[in-house]
């Protein structure tokens, strides 16, 4: 996973809680569709959720949420 531009701490937070706060910086230096696609390539499926106030209609609003959600914890909770 060297060659990941993915931070460390995204993937053991991905792999303790199912979901994690990556924040706006890492969102818009790697754009959503890579992130998502870098992470899938790496094993680590994941949705990513902005949330956000309705009034910023950006792409990457400053005020927003960033959160990766895992597929694979999705697919865990669903087979209980």
């Amino acid at each position: 996973m060297a060659a990941s531009k993915i931070p460390e701490w995204v993937l053991q937070c991905l792999d303790q809680y199912g979901n994690c706060a990556c924040g706006r910086t890492l969102v818009k230096k790697m754009t959503k569709e890579k992130l998502i696609d870098e992470l899938d390539r790496i094993g680590y499926p994941c949705d990513l959720e902005i949330l956000a106030d309705q009034k910023d209609n950006s792409a990457y609003p400053k005020d927003g949420t960033y959160i990766l959600i895992s597929k694979k914890r999705q697919k865990l909770e669903e087979a209980q």
